[in-house]
């Protein structure tokens, strides 16, 4: 079975991922009264609460601040959700995988579609934010790239999953390993502190793929522009990713059940 076959009929099973996608939400949150909202309650008071501090500690203007980060928290949030738990992507479906000759790609839509449902969730405060504190004149027709850029996002989410799925399977250290990269890359990566202008072109932030997956929503959203290296980046990094795939789906498709 090819890769592509495998994502075929991984989507033909869409009830079934869907079920358990949702099923992992609503067990999160079980006995809450607002259930999955918390979701977007969160999100609220820590872009609140920082705002507070770092507007303060950076001598920014509240309103411009708190889109900044809004925006670039509740991508961060997607991002980081998914490579954190694409670790125990296949993990976590040891039941199914040993009892059941399922693609792996059943899993891995789970796990993807599950925070999808999450970040659209966080657009209910983000997008509403922006309006209120810009105004209507201020949505514009450049929001579209920002669009294309959660597909860009998702899309290599996907091929992440895929393949730090398969490595966190074969070694056991990889999972511990993925979250305090993850801390790591959230200090060095502007998510909470804008780039100063002067080195906003440096290669310190242009060398930084994250950075980029930022800039794919943060430019068109609050600039009104359109980040064409930021787009030129994130296909590189998905046909990256997907190469990666294609080369190893054939060695590890009858591997990982003899992994679990």
């Amino acid at each position: 079975m090819s890769l592509i076959k495998d994502i075929k009929n991984g989507y033909a099973r869409k009830k079934l991922w869907k079920r358990l996608a949702v099923l992992e939400l609503k067990s999160r949150y079980q006995g809450a009264v607002i259930g999955s909202f918390w979701i977007v309650l969160t999100l609220m008071l820590k872009v609140f609460m920082l705002s507070l501090v770092y507007t303060m500690v950076l001598d920014r203007d509240f309103k411009e601040y708190v889109m900044f980060l809004a925006i670039g928290v509740l991508t961060w949030n997607f991002i980081s959700a998914v490579i954190v738990t694409s670790g125990t992507v296949f993990k976590k479906a040891t039941n199914f995988l040993l009892e059941i000759k399922l693609p792996h790609s059943t899993f891995v839509f789970q796990n993807i579609y599950r925070e999808v449902i999450s970040l659209i969730m966080y657009q209910l405060f983000a997008i509403p934010l922006v309006i209120i504190l810009k105004g209507w004149s201020f949505v514009s027709i450049v929001w579209l790239w920002a669009l294309f850029g959660y597909v860009l996002i998702v899309l290599n989410a996907f091929f992440i999953n895929f393949w730090l799925g398969w490595l966190a399977t074969r070694f056991r250290d990889i999972q511990p390993m993925l979250s305090s990269v993850i801390m790591i890359i959230f200090l060095v990566t502007p998510i909470l502190w804008p780039p100063p202008a002067e080195y906003a072109n440096s290669l310190y932030f242009q060398l930084n793929p994250f950075y980029h997956l930022l800039e794919l929503i943060r430019a068109p959203m609050l600039h009104n522009q359109i980040p064409v290296l930021s787009f030129q980046v994130a296909i590189g990094l998905l046909v990256f990713n997907m190469a990666i795939c294609f080369a190893f789906y054939h060695k590890v498709k009858n591997r990982l059940v003899y992994w679990l």
